[in-house]
């Protein structure tokens, strides 16, 4: 092999690897993630299960939409950065079942975390994730105490989970290479602070809606508006 193939693979595997460093001049990308058009009505599901332990019915919590149109629950990140702050999503998640509901509902954590899977419900669930339409992991999780489950999220990108037992119950997980992302509150409102200097890819992840993705420049210790409808 020759040292100059072997000097572009070296670059290509460590292209991607984030350095934390002390940024200066750090800007900020902000805005609001709403719903183009009107919005779904709210859906309310039956519950054909275990309703002593999960209810006879409940509303579906994917679109979670606000009376002026924002979208809450929607990752706004940027997925072009190598460098910067100092990394925050955390490296160990841990993934609870309570009254038929996956707890937390959604979440971020760094490449390499680790998922602790259990649960406090007395009923058999299981955790089926999906990633690109392919299935990740897929663990039954019996009711039993102290039972407990790992899994490592090495892949970038949104992860979605269902339980196959209860179809009704639903989360999902991103994973960021990165500490340059946000989660969009009640309002779709979000930021993302101290971002150095430069052009960076900013994009956005809902289960459900279609991603989108724009390049902005963050000038030195400017905030950038960065809007998007989604559908």
């Amino acid at each position: 092999m020759s040292a100059a193939l072997v000097a572009v693979l070296v670059a290509a595997s460590t292209s991607t690897t984030y350095v934390e460093t002390e940024p200066g001049g750090g800007g900020a990308i902000s805005g609001r993630i709403t719903y183009h058009g009107t919005p779904p009505a709210p859906a309310r599901v039956s519950v054909s299960m275990d309703r002593k332990y999960c209810g006879a019915s409940r509303d579906d919590d994917t679109w979670l939409i606000g009376p002026d149109g924002g979208v809450k629950n929607v990752i706004v990140y940027l997925s072009d950065i190598n460098s910067g702050k100092k990394m925050t999503a955390a490296q160990s998640l841990t993934l609870n079942q309570v009254g038929c509901h996956y707890v937390p509902r959604i979440s971020v954590v760094g490449q390499g975390a680790t998922i602790d899977i259990k649960s406090s419900d007395p009923v058999l669930h299981n955790v089926h994730s999906y990633q690109e339409g392919s299935t990740l992991f897929n663990v039954a999780v019996p009711p039993r105490q102290n039972f407990q489950i790992s899994r490592k999220l090495q892949k970038t990108g949104g992860i979605k989970l269902k339980c196959d037992v209860h179809n009704f119950m639903r989360a999902a997980i991103f994973v960021v290479s990165n500490p340059y992302y946000a989660i969009t509150g009640d309002d779709g409102s979000y930021e993302i602070a101290d971002v150095p200097p430069g052009t960076y890819t900013v994009n956005t992840w809902h289960e459900l809606a279609g991603a989108v993705s724009e390049r902005v420049t963050v000038p030195p210790g400017g905030v950038v508006a960065w809007d998007h409808k989604l559908k």
